[in-house]
C-alpha cells in the first residue's frame, strides 16, 4: 500500500476513531507480521500526536510459542499481566490478519483457557478505552475476496475511508426505531430462515467509524430467552475455524440444534458452542449497511458490515446493549438478505423495514447504498 494511503488510514484510525490526545498511552496490537505494517504506520501517527505507542504482537507465532507451553496457572498469570498493562492505556487498536490467525496450533482446551484469561482484558478495553479493531490489507485477504491485490487495496481504501460523518446522520432514524421497537422477525424461505425475538428495553447502538473500521451497523441484543425459530448463516469463521454455513435452531433463547456443512464440521461447531453455558445463547443482533461491502471476505470485521445483511453474535453481550448473557465467546454470524443471496424480509413490530436488503420505509432510505457511497480521507 502506498505511503499516502497508509497515512490517510492512520489518520482515520488514530485521529477520527481512537481520538488520540497528547500524553495518551495507546496499545497497538498486531496479529502477524503483515498486520505490523499498518500498526507501525498508526504508531508513527500516535507519536506525531504527542502520545505514547505500545506495539503488542499477538500473531500466531507469538501465541504458539508464548501460550502453548503454559500451564493453566501460567495462562491465568498471563491474563493478569495483560490486564494490569491494559489498565494503563487510554486508547487501543488491533490490526487483524485472519490468515495468520489460522496458523495458531493451540489445542482447543488451551485456547479456551487463553480466551477465558483474556476476557477481563477485553472487557476493560471495551468499557474503559477509546478502541478500534480493523484488519490488515494482505495478499491472502485479496485472494479470499477473489480480487487481485491492487483491486483489493482500492476496495479496502473505499470501505475504510467511507464518509462516516454522513453515515452517522443517516443511521439516527434506525437507532430510534430499534430502541423503541419490541419485536424482530427475520424471514427468508430460500435460506431456511424464520426467526423471531424481542428487543424490548435494550438500547440500540449505532456504529459509524469510532470502534470498528470498516464500520456500518446498528446493534442491540435480543432479550436472552426470547429467540425462537431457525436461521441459516453464510460462511463463518471463529478462532481460525471455518464453516461453509451454519444453521441454528433456537428454543426460548437456547441453541437446541446446530448444524454445519458435514458431520465433522458440525461436531466442531457444537464443541465451540459448548465452550461455556452462555455460548449457546445470543448476545447481539445488528443491522448492517456499509455500501462498499457486498460479499463475504472471510474477515468478520468486514462481513458483519455487509450491505443488506444482519448479524447475530453467539455468546457475550456488550455492556452498551446488555441482555445479561455472559460468555468467553462472542461469535458474529452473518445472514445476507439481498436478492442475490436468496432475499428475505426484516420486520420490526410487524412493520416491514427492509426487503431483499433494501430499506423500504421513508425514514431509512438514506441508509441504502446509493445514498451512502462517498469516500473521504
Amino acid at each position: 500500500m502506498d505511503p499516502s494511503t497508509l497515512q490517510k488510514l492512520a489518520r482515520q484510525f488514530m485521529v477520527n476513531a481512537v481520538r488520540v490526545q497528547p500524553g495518551d498511552n495507546i496499545w497497538l496490537e498486531y496479529r502477524g507480521p503483515k498486520a505490523q505494517v499498518l500498526a507501525r504506520a498508526c504508531a508513527a501517527k500516535v507519536e506525531e500526536l504527542g502520545a505514547h505507542p505500545f506495539l503488542i504482537d499477538t500473531g500466531s507465532a507469538a501465541i504458539n510459542s508464548g501460550v502453548g507451553p503454559l500451564s493453566a496457572a501460567g495462562v491465568g498469570a498471563l491474563g493478569e499481566q495483560k490486564l494490569a498493562q491494559m489498565k494503563t492505556m487510554q486508547g487501543y487498536i488491533r490490526v487483524d490478519d485472519d490468515a495468520d490467525q489460522a496458523k495458531i496450533t493451540l489445542p482447543p482446551e488451551q485456547m479456551a483457557l487463553y480466551k477465558k484469561a483474556l476476557q477481563p482484558v477485553n472487557d476493560y478495553r471495551v468499557n474503559h478505552t477509546r478502541w478500534l479493531v480493523t484488519a490488515a490489507p494482505t495478499e491472502e485477504f485479496a485472494a479470499a475476496c477473489g480480487m487481485s491485490f491492487p483491486e483489493f487495496e482500492a476496495f479496502y481504501r473505499d470501505v475504510c475511508l467511507v464518509d462516516y460523518g454522513k453515515m452517522t446522520e443517516a443511521v439516527k432514524p434506525l437507532e430510534k426505531l430499534m430502541t423503541e421497537g419490541k419485536k424482530v422477525r427475520i424471514h427468508s424461505p430460500a435460506q431456511e430462515t424464520d426467526l423471531s425475538f424481542s428487543i424490548e428495553g435494550i438500547p440500540a447502538i449505532p456504529c459509524t467509524g469510532t470502534l470498528n473500521i470498516p464500520d456500518g451497523e446498528c446493534f442491540t441484543a435480543p432479550v436472552r430467552d426470547s429467540i425462537n425459530g431457525t436461521i441459516r448463516f453464510g460462511p463463518s469463521s471463529y478462532d481460525g475455524q471455518k464453516f461453509a454455513f451454519i444453521r441454528l435452531t433456537f428454543k426460548d433463547g437456547h441453541i437446541d440444534h446446530a448444524e454445519a456443512e458435514n458431520p465433522e464440521r458440525t461436531a466442531r461447531l457444537n464443541q465451540m458452542l459448548d465452550t461455556d453455558p452462555g455460548a449457546r445463547y445470543t448476545g447481539e443482533f445488528s443491522i448492517n449497511f456499509n455500501p462498499f461491502i457486498r460479499h463475504p471476505t472471510g474477515s468478520i470485521l468486514f462481513d458483519e458490515k455487509i450491505d443488506g445483511g444482519i448479524h447475530m453474535a453467539m455468546g457475550n453481550c456488550y455492556d452498551d446493549a446488555p441482555n445479561g448473557n455472559k460468555s468467553s465467546v462472542h461469535w458474529d454470524m452473518v445472514h445476507i438478505q439481498r436478492a442475490d443471496y436468496g432475499g428475505g424480509e426484516l420486520y420490526i413490530d410487524d412493520r416491514l423495514i427492509r426487503k431483499d436488503g433494501i430499506f423500504v420505509v421513508p425514514e431509512l432510505l438514506a441508509l441504502n447504498p446509493e445514498n451512502l457511497k462517498a469516500v473521504g480521507g
